[in-house]
């Protein structure tokens, strides 16, 4: 983003793609709950175009999380299900054992939305190692949920805590859930992204750490992310700092952010739940 090194972490946002654009496949879908916007980068040039690697990013857009009712996020849960079981067919992964990842700062509302959704996964990897008959009753993936937190607290940065344990439980997909940044008000809090790419945590607000990707992991990785912030210089001017000079911006999200990220975390949970493992 302009004036302090804040880009956009959604791919529709990257360039114009509702145009044509060498390598990169575009298309809209109505569904029950929004419209689907559906991108397929093909290319080395398509990927140069928009900033980002090859692969499939497709992005539900909705009407904002905390106004929708109870019906609502129901049905929003049922479609990022959906979802994922189509990614999942279209790039031959097998649903054997998924390791949940709750990317982000669970102390920091904005940047939550991975540890929420995380709290809200059911957990059966520990029902298979302990009692394989009824795990089978379940007819569920194994399923473990990690909340890495952030270098800060840790001391260590998120790739390494995760490459540890995908070398322990050896996962047959990571999927990663995270926070993303926008160039957008209109999408913050309306947008969830689910791409085959895997993810660069602090990307968006240009702090970039080693990626989340199968090349680091082992195992292909499914990001799935909703916009809560965007930069201010997306909105308004450009800060002045009159003393030195300098230009910054800041990031900011909505006031009802929490109410936001409460909802986000149950459409992904809820979703991801549906499609592996188990649904209450």
């Amino acid at each position: 983003m302009a004036g302090g090194g804040f880009d956009s972490d959604l791919a529709l946002e990257r360039r114009k793609i509702d145009t044509e654009i060498s390598g990169i496949d575009y298309r809209r879908e109505n569904s029950p709950v929004g419209i689907w916007e559906r991108i397929t980068v093909r290319t080395e040039e398509g990927a140069e175009s928009i900033g980002r690697p090859k692969g499939i990013y497709d992005t539900l857009t909705t009407d904002r999380m905390d106004r929708l009712s109870r019906s609502e996020i129901d049905d929003a849960c049922e479609e990022i299900a959906r979802e994922l079981c189509i990614v999942f067919e279209r790039e031959s992964i097998r649903p054997g054992r998924i390791l949940v990842l709750g990317l982000g700062n669970g102390e920091l509302t904005p940047d939550s939305v991975g540890p929420r959704t995380a709290r809200e996964i059911y957990p059966t990897l520990h029902i298979s190692r302990g009692n394989y008959e009824m795990f089978e009753g379940l007819e569920c993936s194994e399923i473990a949920v990690l909340t890495p937190g952030v270098e800060s607290e840790s001391g260590m940065e998120t790739s390494l805590v995760v490459g540890g344990i995908c070398k322990m439980i050896r996962p047959d997909v990571v999927i990663a859930v995270d926070a993303l940044a926008s160039r957008s008000p209109e999408r913050l809090g309306r947008t969830v992204q689910i791409s085959t790419t895997g993810i660069i945590p602090g990307s968006g607000i240009g702090n970039h750490k080693n990626a989340i990707d199968e090349n680091t992991l082992g195992a292909p990785v499914i990001a799935i992310g909703v916009p809560t912030v965007i930069s201010s210089d997306s909105f308004t001017a450009e800060l002045q700092n009159k003393e030195s000079g300098k230009e910054y911006g800041m990031l900011v999200s909505p006031k009802e952010i929490d109410g936001i990220v409460k909802a986000a975390a149950q459409i992904i949970s809820g979703g991801i739940n549906q499609a592996f493992g188990i649904s209450y």
